[in-house]
């Protein structure tokens, strides 16, 4: 699914002012990298969504088209994983005693020149909880204010329109489905990336604590646990405690978006992962074949394979992938700037406005085409609704909320 404006701390305003000038907020050129991981993550869930759950009728295939089906599903699956990277990267740049943004060509917060003489000039009082506030502030703006606009206005109606409910009824529906839908919602990804947003600061110290080894001594961690629960699932003997291990799931992902981005990996080690990333995606999406009852595990939890194929598309959209054209710059920038109004409305219009109306498939050839026309017709509405939504309400209310005065940092 997607991410919210995350990467405006970092490198500018997002949206349509994001295009007047491809700046960050020092002054440095904005990594339009990032925005491209944000457009190529926001198709990626739309593809995922067409093929495998919108089709107005549900449509078994077998042999070739089958198997493509599954290499695509599985492909299309690295949205989420991309999402959390971009997020993690930008978010835990945090830091309470040096609240400026920190660029890709910069230095970590609290490190260097900075760090040795304590933070410079004007550090903050260590027991200020003001960058805190400001910080979870500006996360509700960006994350939660977004959702509740859309998710809740849009979920209103339906139940006033198409369940025919009073408005005690929609109203009582819409709140349930807001704040309950973790499990069984096509929200789920913002109860998931609010639980990050809200461990940030702490993960942001451990981060910067443990350093260069020590992150990737985590990562490391967390890649044996995924193999030690694989290996043990396909043996027939689940390990069922390692599902509340912390390090377990998406969260992995989050912390390495920050560590892919300030200990990057050479371009040797880059090309090896590259070259490794087709097979580890056949042994995904073959692993169901080759082990009755198992699933393509391409969802909320971490395989060493699947890990492997989305560290490859990371890498290549962020280190090996270069735009040069302004014009295609400003696209990428202003396409970014509505990706998670795109992910937050897409489902909803997909499903009511758009599946009713595509014709069903009949055999692989058809499946593929109405595969296509239906993303082609999901992009376009939901950008339309994004660009229109976010100019009347989302932006003035967003823009109402950041002239709420909030307490600086205090200065000794």
């Amino acid at each position: 699914m997607t991410m919210p404006d995350s990467v405006s701390d970092a490198a500018g305003t997002t949206g349509t002012a994001g295009v007047a000038g491809a700046v960050g907020a020092a002054g440095r050129p904005r990594d339009v990298n990032y925005d491209l991981l944000r457009v190529v993550a926001m198709c990626l869930v739309i593809g995922v969504h067409v093929i495998n759950n919108y089709m107005p009728v549900k449509m078994t295939l077998a042999g070739s088209a089958e198997t493509v089906r599954s290499v695509l599903f599985a492909l299309f699956m690295v949205c989420n994983p991309l999402f959390i990277m971009v997020s993690g990267r930008f978010n835990l740049t945090f830091d309470a005693d040096r609240p400026v943004s920190t660029h890709s060509a910069g230095r970590l917060p609290g490190s260097g020149s900075d760090a040795r003489a304590g933070g410079g000039a004007g550090q903050a009082d260590p027991s200020s909880l003001a960058p805190y506030v400001r910080y979870y502030y500006k996360r509700f703006i960006s994350l939660i204010v977004p959702y509740l606009l859309y998710a809740g206005g849009m979920g209103f109606v339906a139940y006033l329109v198409i369940d025919h409910r009073s408005v005690g009824g929609a109203v009582s529906g819409t709140l349930f489905d807001l704040f309950s839908g973790y499990d069984d919602s096509v929200y789920w990804f913002v109860f998931m990336l609010a639980g990050f947003v809200l461990a940030t600061p702490f993960l942001a110290a451990m981060m910067r604590a443990i350093g260069r080894s020590g992150a990737w001594l985590l990562i490391g961690l967390a890649a044996a646990v995924a193999a030690a629960e694989q290996i043990c699932n396909l043996a027939g003997y689940p390990l069922t405690f390692l599902q509340s291990f912390p390090w377990r799931g998406l969260l992995v992902y989050y912390l390495l978006g920050f560590v892919l981005e300030y200990y990057p990996p050479s371009a040797r080690i880059r090309h090896g992962v590259y070259a490794l990333a087709p097979f580890v995606l056949a042994w995904t999406v073959a692993t169901p074949y080759l082990f009755a009852g198992q699933q393509m595990q391409v969802g909320r939890t971490v395989t060493v394979a699947f890990a492997m194929v989305v560290m490859a598309t990371f890498l290549f959209f962020r280190y090996d992938v270069h735009i040069t054209s302004a014009r295609v710059r400003k696209a990428i920038i202003w396409l970014a700037g509505y990706s998670y109004t795109i992910y937050l409305v897409h489902s909803p219009l997909s499903k009511v406005l758009i599946g009713p109306r595509i014709p069903a498939p009949t055999d692989g050839w058809s499946y593929a085409g109405i595969s296509v026309l239906m993303f082609a017709a999901t992009l376009l509405a939901a950008l339309a609704f994004a660009v229109i939504a976010d100019t009347v309400v989302l932006k003035p209310v967003q823009r109402l909320l950041r002239n709420v005065a909030l307490p600086r940092k205090g200065r000794p």
